[in-house]
């Protein structure tokens, strides 16, 4: 196991941060970025994927500000939301470090997180490896899935509950034997740290509609970004359904590949798959 690390700095707005990180391998420098749900970190949802990409790349596994060992302060990065918070976080981690440029590789949240940095700064990001990321609208939806109602809403009423996660893991994978109950126990220990308690990065203002930041997959930007991008999404994802890949597909220089049996968890649920794609994907021209 990767030995655990910690960089610090501040904010533009004065605030203390700290994000835990842990670094394997050599060569290309690959930055993980986990999803949003409660009881998140890096080293969970890369737990089968470190050990093949690391051959081959630097790998740097992080838990984003406001999950896991990192500071819980998201929204102290002063963007206009969550995504772009997030994008925000990963810069700091590259400046700090001294990471010119690297792969990035985002599931969920993180894949949302990776593409506001890629559009805000181009010149600091490679190829991008993206499992179902949040933003993408779906044509006639009236709200957001169950999965994302139960994400914003999990700190919310009584708070944490091995219950309530229990619901919301369901929704993450198709085979549901996958979620053993030593799986469960370590992501609501996870969530119920007392500091993310206080302090939620994801959560829904009752009576609030999301606001058109989330909506990632409109931005004009999109037509014109740069970057090789590879989606990768479950055909049963009930998280950010597959119906939002459609706006996505204005990046003009993007693949897709679309797992079939196979839910939220992309990189978890099928991992030789992911890790045989992400790996010809990279190295290919």
């Amino acid at each position: 196991m990767a030995e655990s690390l910690f960089v610090r700095g501040h904010t533009q707005g004065g605030a203390e941060w700290h994000i835990h990180y842990q670094v394997t391998g050599t060569g290309p420098d690959m930055v993980m970025l986990h999803g949003g749900g409660p009881g998140a970190t890096g080293a969970s949802n890369y737990s089968k994927n470190v050990e093949a990409l690391s051959q081959h790349y630097r790998c740097w596994v992080i838990d984003f500000p406001g999950w896991g060992q990192s500071s819980k302060n998201l929204n102290a990065f002063g963007a206009e939301g969550p995504f772009q918070n997030g994008a925000r976080a990963v810069l700091a981690f590259l400046d700090a470090l001294g990471i010119a440029k690297a792969h990035l590789v985002g599931n969920s949240f993180g894949g949302s997180a990776a593409l506001c940095l890629a559009m805000d700064h181009p010149e600091r990001v490679n190829r991008l490896v993206l499992m179902g990321p949040g933003g993408g609208v779906v044509a006639g939806a009236k709200g957001p899935t169950d999965g994302i109602k139960q994400l914003l809403t999990y700190y919310l009423g009584d708070g944490p509950s091995l219950e309530k996660l229990q619901t919301f893991i369901k929704n993450l994978v198709f085979d549901q034997s996958l979620i053993t109950p030593a799986l469960l126990q370590q992501r609501f220990e996870a969530s119920n740290d007392p500091a993310i308690r206080a302090n939620p990065p994801l959560v829904m203002v009752p009576g609030s509609a999301p606001g058109k930041e989330t909506f990632i997959s409109l931005d004009p930007r999109l037509s014109t970004l740069p970057h090789r991008t590879l989606f990768v999404w479950g055909l049963q994802d009930q998280v950010n359904l597959v119906a939002g890949l459609e706006p996505f597909k204005a990046i003009p220089n993007a693949d897709h590949l679309l797992l079939t049996h196979c839910g939220h968890w992309a990189q978890w649920e099928h991992p030789d798959r992911f890790n045989d794609a992400v790996l010809s994907f990279l190295r290919n021209p």
